[in-house]
């Protein structure tokens, strides 16, 4: 008979228990929490970080505070005076004067934009070419005002009719005084009232062709303005000249023709520069 052998086999001492999925999922979480744990280091450093931020801008905010309540408020800084340059001819002094302050006085010279002023005088005063804000702390507003110049006399050319001057851009500075009436005169058919405009094509092209007739040494009493055309006078004689073509040849054919037509002794009713071949009408 065969003998049973009973004899167990050895076992390891450092068998692993089996993990279940119970056991897996338990493990799962602990380590979960464990990196979910913050360093107390990093928390601090933090913290430091967080409390620099805080302090900065307490800080800032206080200092906005006291400057808004000791500078920006503070009596010291309002203005109390408007001081202004230039002005009095196309300006009246007085009532720009008078807007500025009330736009300035009292207020902190801190809350004034200098460019809106600008803007604002420019559009009241209309005389006023270009005007020019500065702050002279602690108080004080300082205004310069560049005033249109006039280049031009404009009238209708009817009897007793109004004289005005006008500047480069065709604003009507005011009726004409003695002191201006050897400027160039312009005859103009449109509406003209102190403080508009003429229409923009007819400043440009008079004052070329008023250029360019002194540069001819011909004497011009009168210029009257149409949309393709402007008319002048040389004495007697009624001259046409186009304002599509190019003005300067234009008086360059007109001076030597003319005074051309003075050697030869002849008297000229018209003469039309407006086409290709030019008409003269003789007495």
């Amino acid at each position: 008979m065969k003998r049973l052998n009973l004899r167990k086999e050895p076992t390891s001492r450092h068998t692993r228990p089996v993990q279940t999925s119970g056991n897996q999922i338990l493990l799962n979480k602990i380590r979960s929490r464990r990196r979910g744990m913050r360093n107390p280091r990093v928390i601090a450093r933090k913290y430091r970080v967080f409390l620099k931020i805080a302090v900065a801008l307490s800080g800032l905010f206080l200092m906005g505070y006291l400057s808004y309540k000791y500078i920006y408020l503070s009596p010291k800084f309002a203005v109390r005076t408007v001081s202004i340059v230039g002005g009095g001819k196309f300006v009246n002094l007085q009532d720009f004067r008078n807007v500025s302050e009330q736009k300035t006085l009292g207020r902190s010279i801190f809350s004034v934009d200098p460019k809106e002023l600008e803007r604002s005088l420019k559009s009241n005063f209309l005389g006023a070419k270009n005007v020019e804000t500065s702050l002279d702390y602690p108080d004080t507003l300082v205004i310069k005002v560049e005033e249109r110049l006039p280049v031009a006399v404009v009238t209708s050319g009817k009897k007793n009719a109004v004289y005005y001057l006008i500047d480069s851009e065709g604003y009507i500075l005011g009726e004409v005084s003695d002191e201006f009436m050897n400027l160039p005169k312009i005859i103009y058919e449109g509406d003209m009232r102190v403080g508009s405009f003429l229409d923009d094509r007819v400043v440009p092209v008079s004052i070329e062709i008023l250029s360019e007739i002194e540069k001819a040494g011909l004497n011009v009493s009168s210029i009257s303005f149409r949309e393709r055309y402007s008319k002048l006078y040389l004495g007697a004689t009624e001259v046409y000249l186009s304002n599509l073509k190019g003005i300067g040849e234009s008086v360059r054919k007109l001076e030597k023709l003319y005074k051309n037509l003075l050697l030869e002794g002849k008297s000229v009713i018209k003469i039309d520069l407006r086409y290709d071949k030019v008409i003269v009408l003789y007495e």
